[in-house]
C-alpha cells in the first residue's frame, strides 16, 4: 500500500532559453507532448501518486501557465501559485512552498518532465518511506551529465554518496558508470527540514541557489539521502532533441492505447 503523500510542488518559471526562439512565446511547460502540455504530464504524475494539493512555481509568461490549469478542478486536484520574480534557482524556487508544505513531507516534479508510467511514483513514495529517508531522488541514466544533477550512490543500499549540479565532462568523471551517468531526473521527494537547509545554501553557478546544493548539505550533515533509480520513459524537454524524443514516445503510447477500429 502507497504511504501517503498530500502535498506536490511543480517548478515552471524557468525560461527555456536552449528552446528559443520557441520559447520566446509560450513557456516550455506549455509546449506539447503528445496532445496536452508537458506540465499536465507533470500533473498526472502527481495525482497518480494520490496527491491532490499542488503548489506551481511560475515566472516567465506565467499567464500562459495559469490559464491553463486554473484551479485545477478539471484536473481533479487543487492547484495554487506563487510566483518566483526574478530567475534565482530551483531551491529559491522549492522555498516558496515553505508555508504550503508545512510539516509534510512533499514531492518536487520540475514542470518540463515527462514521465510514463504515471503510476511508477506510487513505487518512489514506497521506497522513500521503507528507507525512512530524509531525500529520495529519482535518477535516470543519461549520456550527457553536463545538463543535469549527477548523483554517486552506494550500489548496496542505494544511499546517495554524492551530487554535483550540470558539471563539466571533466567534473562529471567521477561520477560515470560505464558510458553513462546517473541523472537527478526532476522528480524529488523531501522532509520539510528541507527548508531549513535551502537557507544555509550559497549561491552557486550563475549566482543561483540550486536544490541539489540544498540536498547534498542535506547529506553532509548526516541526513538520509537515496537514489531510486528509475526504469521507466523520462525526458526533460529542455532541447529540441529531447523534446522530439518525448513527443514520439508520447505518440507511440497514445497510438498504442487507441481503442482498435470497428
Amino acid at each position: 500500500m502507497t504511504a501517503s503523500i498530500s502535498k506536490g510542488i511543480v517548478l515552471a518559471a524557468g525560461r527555456g532559453t536552449r528552446l528559443y526562439p520557441l520559447t520566446l512565446a509560450i513557456p516550455k511547460e506549455m509546449i506539447r507532448v503528445g496532445r496536452v502540455p508537458v506540465i499536465e504530464h507533470a500533473i498526472n504524475v502527481l495525482k497518480a501518486g494520490g496527491i491532490r494539493d499542488i503548489l506551481v512555481i511560475v515566472g516567465f509568461k506565467k499567464e500562459a501557465i495559469m490559464d491553463y490549469l486554473g484551479s485545477g478542478e478539471r484536473f481533479g486536484v487543487n492547484i495554487y501559485y506563487r510566483v518566483q520574480e526574478e530567475p534565482k534557482g530551483t531551491a529559491h524556487a522549492v522555498y516558496y512552498g515553505k508555508d504550503f508544505i508545512g510539516n509534510e513531507d512533499f514531492v518536487v516534479i520540475y514542470g518540463d518532465n515527462y514521465f510514463k508510467p504515471y503510476d511508477s511514483i506510487k513505487e518512489i513514495i514506497n521506497f522513500h518511506r521503507e528507507k525512512e529517508a530524509d531525500a529520495t531522488l529519482v535518477l535516470h541514466e543519461v549520456k550527457d551529465p553536463t545538463r543535469f544533477g549527477i548523483a554517486k550512490i552506494n550500489n548496496t543500499d542505494k544511499s546517495v554518496i554524492d551530487v554535483i549540479e550540470k558539471p563539466t565532462l571533466d567534473e562529471a568523471e567521477p561520477y560515470r558508470i560505464g558510458n553513462s551517468y546517473l541523472s537527478i531526473a526532476g522528480l524529488i521527494i523531501l522532509k520539510s527540514v528541507i527548508f531549513d537547509f535551502i537557507e544555509r545554501t550559497k549561491p552557486g553557478k550563475n549566482n543561483e541557489i540550486w536544490l541539489t546544493d540544498s540536498i547534498e548539505l542535506l547529506r553532509r550533515n548526516g541526513y538520509k539521502v537515496y537514489g531510486f533509480i528509475f526504469k521507466g520513459k523520462r525526458c526533460d524537454i529542455g532541447t529540441f532533441e529531447s523534446l522530439e524524443e518525448a513527443d514520439r514516445l508520447e505518440q507511440k503510447e497514445e497510438k498504442n492505447n487507441a481503442c482498435p477500429q470497428q
